[in-house]
């Protein structure tokens, strides 16, 4: 896939080895993104409202405009993510070996080889979490659930401080295309709040969707994450002796690296 011709901003990440650089070069091409989001929920929500009011099923018009706009997110991040993971030869490599040395180095850095689909797709993930913080107020978690609203509030801002040391010195940044499959998994939550807000949970679209977000589960994040965890264990990326073999590899890469075993302990 021509990843360049499919985003709306440049996959070059220029600038000098420096936080400061790593954080304008990334969110300068995010925060387009971010008003797109918003833009998008405040379309959703005048729409909600002019047609069904200012509640829908007992619940805000304008929550339910953000959970349209993760859905438009998850649709459009998923296919596209789990794409690239098939397209990447390393990914595959990855997959097919069960996290060999050889894909574990590869999945570190890969010379000649720039994870393109991590530097088109993710400066779009962060301009929508950037948007979701922005409308914390509208978000619909669990009553009374303290411990599901910080999980997702760390979520978001782990992954926003991050994930750009990976695409822009390139180091673990196909680890971050794995990370965005898991949209999958959010798109699947997302239908079943949307079925459950709408009265419908004893339905068997309920439980088919709620069938398909476990076997998704399973097949992605748990069984997935075995050669993610078996390379990271042959070729961890944190490891000094590993950082002064590739070389060329900021403090901050290295630091924000540790943070790929989060998702396979959570």
């Amino acid at each position: 896939m021509d990843w360049q011709s499919l985003a709306f901003h440049d996959l070059v990440f220029e600038g000098e080895a420096s936080i400061q650089d790593m954080y304008v070069a990334t969110y300068s091409k995010a925060m387009p993104y971010m008003a797109f989001f918003l833009l998008l929920w405040a379309m959703y929500a005048a729409g909600l409202w002019w047609t069904l009011g200012s509640k829908i099923c007992r619940v805000s018009s304008r929550t339910w405009a953000l959970k349209l706009m993760m859905l438009t997110h998850h649709g459009v991040i998923t296919p596209l993510a789990l794409w690239s993971m098939w397209e990447d030869p390393v990914i595959r490599q990855l997959y097919s070996c069960i996290g060999c040395k050889e894909a574990a180095r590869l999945m570190n850095r890969a010379a000649g080889v720039p994870p393109l689909a991590a530097r088109a797709l993710t400066p779009v993930t962060l301009g929508y979490f950037t948007a979701d913080l922005l409308l914390l107020s509208q978000w619909d978690l669990t009553k009374g659930s303290k411990l599901e609203f910080y999980l997702m509030l760390v979520h978001h801002i782990a992954s926003m401080l991050v994930w750009p040391a990976a695409i822009y010195f390139d180091w673990v940044a196909r680890y971050v295309i794995i990370m965005l499959s898991y949209e999958s998994t959010s798109l699947l939550l997302t239908l079943l709040w949307l079925i459950n807000a709408a009265g419908y949970k004893k339905s068997s679209l309920y439980v088919v969707t709620g069938l398909l977000f476990t076997c998704l589960f399973i097949a992605l994040r748990l069984l997935g994450a075995v050669p993610q965890v078996i390379a990271m264990y042959w070729v961890p990326p944190w490891s000094a002796t590993v950082l002064e073999a590739e070389g060329g590899i900021h403090r901050l890469a290295s630091l924000c690296c540790r943070s790929l075993v989060l998702p396979h302990v959570a």
